[in-house]
């Protein structure tokens, strides 16, 4: 302990002090008594004590008291759970009630202990009355061969068994102190054990609330909720439609807090956890797909640049939530469904399900139809052509050849629905001659879209 070092404040913030007169000053200070005296050899006062003259002397037993001095350097150990919270996956709510009741359990098992001691304090043969008095009478009125008092384990349940309702201020009343030495004890644990239980029941009740929490939140948000239909006089089907979409939406609050505490992140880990995230779905969409696998397998500064990218990509995205039946979509937008059921292009779209990936084209005749009707109470995060087109050019300088990654998959996906479009246009019309298939007109695609694409 002369050696290691130790943080303190100072203007700047926490340091740690390295210099050996500080440190040995300041153990000095405060832990040094306790741990010298709890380095004296008691046993061999406690030896001195059997013999007939200091078997009568109180104060070689009271001296035994300061073996519990020991127990003192049990809260250095506090100090080692500051290293668990690293690793540590429950709530701090939970973690706290967990404490508190060890803490509990401590504090009995110390003043069990203490009211045991009290026997070793008055001796039998002086013929004054102890608190186990009463309970050898019962035992031997009843035949019991091995009695509480010459029993170590008894003797620490009957001990724990008063203290508990000690601390806990129930008081059946069947033990009780019978001489001064053991009113006195009686007394200091009262007060300690009274003042404990006030602290942890403190402690427990403002642990138990914060944890119900965003329960009150939404309490109170619902219970303002009534108030204002209440007040602007809201038809009943409206308020079933109010109140589903808002005790729907608890989830989507859950997921608001979550990105606020995202946004407090370092850019790095802010990336790593968004990426992670939206890792999966963003896989299904094929222009990310392959910025993705470029970005794993490029090496060097090309492939950080290509992960940034895909997280500020990923950090564009905005969330959205829309009540049953309710009609949504617009164009050049990128959806993905995060909770709920949707119906949209004659398809059942579930959670995970992505729509509207040709959001980079510009003319809106090439891209398929972006209505969607909610089924049900439904979640999404959607991401816009111009949010996506920004983020390219933050990042064309540091990689020049995203621009042209971006504008060949808008020429090849211009291209794909052009000849889409053109087919049905034609199969509509029963022109099915190949000199007619053979002329088709290119100037449309190749004049306009191809055109848009080259303006990354």
């Amino acid at each position: 302990q002369f050696f290691t070092m130790y943080q303190h404040q100072n203007n700047f913030g926490e340091i740690w002090e390295h210099r050996h007169s500080k440190i040995a000053m300041r153990y000095l200070k405060s832990w040094f008594i306790i741990d010298f005296i709890s380095l004296i050899p008691f046993d061999l006062v406690s030896i001195l004590a059997k013999s007939e003259v200091m078997q009568t002397v109180k104060v070689v037993k009271i001296v035994r008291l300061l073996r519990l001095l020991k127990l003192v350097r049990i809260f250095r150990a506090i100090r080692v759970f500051k290293h668990f919270e690293l690793r540590m996956s429950i709530t701090y709510g939970n973690l706290a009630l967990i404490k508190f009741f060890c803490m509990l359990m401590i504090i009995a098992h110390w003043l069990a202990n203490l009211w045991c001691l009290s026997l070793t304090l008055v001796d039998q043969a002086d013929g004054i009355p102890r608190w186990i008095d009463d309970i050898t009478a019962r035992e031997a009125a009843s035949n019991i061969v091995e009695k509480t008092v010459d029993t170590p384990w008894k003797l620490y349940l009957v001990a724990l068994y008063f203290t508990s309702y000690t601390i806990t201020s129930v008081g059946y009343g069947d033990i009780g102190p019978q001489n001064m030495v053991e009113i006195i004890i009686c007394m200091f644990m009262i007060l300690a054990s009274g003042v404990s239980w006030a602290i942890l029941l403190g402690q427990v009740c403002g642990v138990l609330a914060g944890l119900g929490q965003e329960e009150s939140e939404f309490r109170s948000m619902m219970d303002g909720l009534n108030k204002m239909m209440r007040d602007r006089l809201i038809p009943n089907p409206v308020r079933l439609r109010l109140r589903s979409f808002f005790i729907s939406s608890k989830l989507q609050q859950r997921r608001d807090r979550h990105s606020r505490l995202i946004a407090k992140m370092s850019p790095c880990l802010r990336g790593e956890v968004v990426l992670l995230s939206n890792k999966k779905w963003m896989k299904r969409v094929k222009l990310f797909r392959q910025i993705m696998e470029d970005a794993t397998t490029a090496v060097g500064r090309a492939g950080g640049q290509l992960s940034a990218f895909v997280v500020d990509v990923s950090l564009q995205f905005r969330s959205m939530s829309y009540a049953q039946m309710e009609t949504f979509g617009q164009p050049h937008t990128l959806y993905v469904l995060m909770c709920g059921l949707t119906s949209g292009r004659g398809r059942l779209h579930r959670t995970g399900s992505v729509w509207g990936d040709d959001f980079l084209l510009s003319d809106t005749d090439l891209t398929m139809p972006c209505e969607t009707l909610a089924f049900t109470y439904v979640e999404l995060i959607c991401l816009t052509r111009e949010d996506f087109y920004e983020a390219v050019e933050q990042h064309a300088t540091g990689v020049p050849e995203l621009r042209k990654r971006v504008r060949r998959h808008c020429c090849w996906m211009a291209l794909q629905r052009w000849i889409l479009r053109e087919a049905a246009l034609r199969t509509s019309q029963g022109t099915h001659s190949a000199g007619t298939v053979g002329s088709m007109d290119t100037a449309p695609l190749i004049g306009k879209h191809y055109k848009e694409a080259l303006l990354i």
